[in-house]
């Protein structure tokens, strides 16, 4: 993974998913609780998918290196 790819999933993973879930969860605060419990887990599980491909992706790239030598 290119280091220009690992900053894009960071971005959208962790600032889009992660904080972006509760933001968009209070924003809409007179909403049924449904509808704000919507809001806040579908970033946050984008958030944690983006996150968990980013360490998949280091580890496998770390161990490519390995080999390399």
């Amino acid at each position: 993974m290119e280091r220009r790819e690992q900053i894009i999933t960071i971005v959208i993973g962790l600032f889009g998913g992660l904080v972006g879930g509760p933001i968009s969860s209070i924003v809409d605060y007179y909403a049924p609780p449904e509808r704000r419990f919507e809001l806040f887990i579908i970033p946050e599980f984008i958030g944690f998918v983006c996150l968990g491909l980013l360490i998949y992706y280091g580890r496998l790239q770390k161990n490519n290196m390995m080999y390399d030598d």
